[in-house]
């Protein structure tokens, strides 16, 4: 029998095979494959096997004694911490390194850096890691505020009076902070970080400061990266195409005004009132689209990108992927953080971002309550953040049912209340064990949320002690049009299961154990077969044949 392969099948970014095969690698060639490893997300190297997957081993002649854990760290700047492990692998032996991802770029001792990357075929590979390679790791890695650094090249008269103008008035609109309206056009300037003192002794323009009030070409010239790609489709037909160079205050208000015909409101009546429900509200495209300028990686030659699939979804995407200490998986309980922290704090101030630093939460929220899918961030990759948010029609029902909780409770619903009713909308039956793990919250204070919703009429549970688990509530359900869906997740009473099944003989000639199951969905094989065993037990069924192939049927 074929042994079960224990190493990766082939090479990506965080795997690297080298040879040993024709004569034992060099100190130097594994010293560069670590760094590379390193400079990327780290990974794992495995010596011993060919670059196509082939398992060769190590050289005969290879001395197994030496520690090349430590050689590598020996010959590296700063020295790279790594585990070297001796395995086998189709009865040969390979060395497994484990190779951490730093804070930092590593270097060899002579001065080489090489970082994982993939080549023009889309296959991985080791290349030289360039300046700006170092920059955009340092920035990534919040090491550096790139956008608090003087713009190469820029002078004072780079800095365009019209958008500082701009720039108030976007305070006044935003109701951000009334204090910078008070400042002259130098204490501005100062105030927001969009100057800053020169190796001369002279102010110059920051990087925030060209994006925010810059002239647009020495803003092309000095961030080439820079670019916002602006698109509608209505089915295959573009309805609008724009790519936009300008400042990023112009930008904001230009896609905001493109927008605006295509936004579209249902209504629904809370008591004497008309509620508005917009296909795409405007704080959630506000905020996320914010965050992306904000947060973009500006030393990527890539832009911005925003498309609006009408009746569908919006999708926003920016170079640059996740800051460290932010993924996926921590999205809304992550602290705020900023990979352009200058750039992100003035767009606090003048209005336009979340100020306490949780657009996220309002993106989530603001969706959520008009009964539409969580915000998607699953196109996400270590390259660009890519968020898509539902534009499909508002499920009245459900808003109908958030503003009633509104009315009665005299608040609307928080958001880790929502997040509850979606999940459970998705994954049918939690427990609070289970909602507290996926939603990264304490279980105590998801279960205050959970018995809240529960006193409120918009979950109900199921079973006692550590095995309670919750669902949605009958009238959720039936705002979702899944009436049917509700009744598979309650959970029958046995004289209920006894009644249904009686039901069932009396349709059928002979009922079979498979019947029972298939009609009555949601309950467990043994609970069946116990059901009938005690209707049998009552002389309410009468059983017919062997215990394999029984069947039943009631009595004359």
């Amino acid at each position: 029998m074929e042994q079960e392969r224990l190493i990766p099948s082939a090479e990506s970014l965080t795997v690297e095979f080298k040879s040993d095969h024709k004569g034992p690698l060099s100190d130097k060639d594994l010293v560069l494959a670590a760094v590379c490893l390193a400079n990327n997300q780290g990974g794992d190297l495995y010596l011993g096997v060919e670059d196509d997957g082939t398992v060769t081993g190590l050289h005969s002649t290879r001395d197994r004694s030496r520690d090349l854990a430590a050689v590598i760290a020996s010959r590296t700047n700063p020295p790279l911490p790594i585990s070297a492990s001796p395995i086998q692998e189709a009865g040969k032996e390979l060395i497994w390194f484990q190779v951490p991802s730093i804070q930092g770029s590593v270097f060899s001792n002579d001065g080489k850096a090489v970082i994982r990357a993939l080549d023009a075929k889309g296959k991985p590979t080791c290349r030289p890691m360039t300046a700006v390679d170092v920059v955009r790791r340092a920035n990534q890695q919040r090491e550096i505020d790139w956008s608090c650094l003087p713009a190469s090249g820029a002078t004072l008269a780079d800095l365009n009076p019209a958008e500082r103008d701009r720039l108030r008035a976007a305070v006044k609109r935003h109701r951000g902070e009334a204090s910078l309206l008070e400042l002259g056009d130098d204490e501005l300037d100062l105030a927001l970080g969009l100057v800053t003192q020169g190796a001369d002794g002279a102010m110059v323009p920051t990087h925030a400061g060209l994006l925010l009030i810059g002239h647009e070409i020495p803003l092309k010239r000095c961030m080439p990266g820079h670019e916002v790609g602006f698109q509608v489709l209505q089915g295959t037909d573009v309805r609008v195409n724009r790519f936009l160079r300008g400042p990023l205050l112009s930008v904001v208000d230009e896609i905001g005004q493109r927008l605006e015909p295509f936004v579209q409101e249902q209504e629904i009546e809370v008591g004497m009132f008309r509620v508005p429900i917009p296909n795409l509200p405007s704080s959630c495209f506000r905020e996320a689209f914010i965050n992306a300028l904000s947060h973009r990686d500006y030393t990527a030659l890539a832009p911005v990108t925003v498309q609006w699939q009408l009746g569908e979804s919006l999708t926003i995407s920016n170079p640059g992927g996740f800051v460290r200490g932010v993924s996926l998986h921590n999205l809304l309980t992550a602290p705020p953080r900023s990979r352009n922290p200058v750039l992100a704090d003035a767009l606090k101030r003048i209005g336009l971002a979340e100020r306490t630093g949780r657009g996220v939460d309002r993106i989530f929220e603001g969706l959520l309550e008009a009964g539409r899918p969580a915000p998607n961030y699953a196109r996400s990759t270590d390259d660009d953040i890519v968020v898509e948010l539902s534009t499909r029609p508002a499920n009245l029902q459900l808003v109908t049912l958030w503003q009633d909780y509104q009315q009665r409770q005299g608040h609307p619903l928080a958001l880790l209340s929502l997040l509850v009713l979606h999940l459970l909308h998705e994954q049918r039956k939690l427990t609070v064990e289970q909602l507290a793990e996926q939603l990264q919250r304490d279980p105590a204070l998801v279960r205050r949320h959970v018995e809240q919703l529960l006193e409120s009429g918009l979950v109900a549970a199921q079973g006692q002690g550590r095995g309670r688990a919750y669902t949605l509530s009958q009238r959720v359900y039936a705002a979702f049009d899944q009436a049917e869906a509700y009744r598979q997740q309650v959970t029958l009473s046995p004289e209920e299961i006894d009644r249904r099944i009686l039901e069932l003989a009396g349709g059928v000639e002979v009922l079979r154990r498979k019947d029972v199951l298939e009609a009555l969905s949601g309950l467990e094989s043994r609970q069946a077969t116990y059901a009938l065993k005690r209707l049998c037990s009552k002389g309410r069924l009468i059983p017919l044949g062997s215990s394999r192939g029984r069947t039943y049927q009631l009595p004359p």
